[in-house]
C-alpha cells in the first residue's frame, strides 16, 4: 500500500469516527432477529454483563458509526439502513454467534475492509494473508496493528520518542468507531504486530 493509499484509509476511518446520524426506536433491538440471530444494539439502554457500551440515543444526534459484529457497512449503506429500520450496530457478548444481516455498522475488521477498499469482508485473523508483516519502525498511516482477534488502524505517533500511538478502531467495549491512544510497548506485549496491505 502506498503512502497516499494509507492516508486515504485514515481519512475514511476518521469519517466513520465523526459520522453524524439520527436513529429512531425502530433501530433498537435486544433479542432475536427474523433470521434467528441474536442482536444487541449499543443504544443507551444496553447494559451487558461484560461490556457497558450503550451510547447512542434515538431521536438525538449521534456521532460515530456503531460497532456491528460481522458487518462492514459503507457510510451510504449505514445511512440507508437506518432510514429503512435496520438495527444500529450489534455488540454481542457471545462472539460465537453469527452477525445479523438486519444490522448496519462495522466491526474491527469491517472498518479495515472498507478503509483498505477490499473486495470482500475480512476477519482479523485474515490480516497475515492479505498484508505483509513490517518492522514497527517503518509503520505509517493506514497500516494496522493486529492479533488474531482484533485489528486497528495506525494513525500516528503522538510523542517525539514514538512510544505512544493513536489508532482508529471499532470495538465492542466502546460500541463504536473511535480514536484511542496506547503505549506502543503495551500493544507489543499484548502480541500485536504491524502489517501493511500488500
Amino acid at each position: 500500500m502506498t503512502e497516499e493509499a494509507g492516508k486515504r484509509a485514515i481519512e475514511k476511518a476518521l469519517l466513520y469516527s465523526k459520522h453524524e446520524w439520527y436513529a429512531s426506536d425502530k433501530n433498537v433491538m435486544h433479542g432475536i432477529d427474523k433470521n434467528g440471530r441474536y442482536v444487541d444494539t449499543p443504544d443507551i439502554t444496553w447494559r451487558g454483563e461484560e461490556f457497558d457500551c450503550g451510547w447512542w440515543k434515538p431521536g438525538q444526534l449521534n456521532v460515530g458509526i456503531p460497532y456491528g459484529w460481522g458487518n462492514a457497512s459503507s457510510l451510504e449503506e449505514f445511512d440507508l439502513g437506518i432510514v429503512e429500520g435496520k438495527y444500529a450496530g450489534n455488540v454481542p457478548e457471545d462472539t460465537s454467534r453469527y452477525g445479523s444481516h438486519e444490522c448496519v455498522g462495522v466491526d474491527c475488521s469491517g472498518l479495515v475492509t472498507v478503509c483498505w477498499e477490499l473486495p470482500k469482508k475480512i476477519r482479523a485473523r485474515d490480516i497475515p494473508e492479505i498484508a505483509d508483516l513490517i518492522d514497527i519502525k517503518d509503520i505509517r498511516q493506514g497500516d494496522v496493528f493486529a492479533i488474531s482477534s482484533h485489528v486497528m488502524l495506525f494513525k500516528e505517533f503522538i510523542n517525539t520518542d514514538k512510544c505512544k500511538v493513536r489508532i482508529i478502531d471499532s470495538t465492542r467495549s466502546i460500541g463504536k468507531v473511535s480514536q484511542r491512544e496506547f503505549l506502543l510497548e503495551d500493544l507489543l506485549c499484548q502480541g500485536y504486530r504491524a502489517y501493511r496491505k500488500k
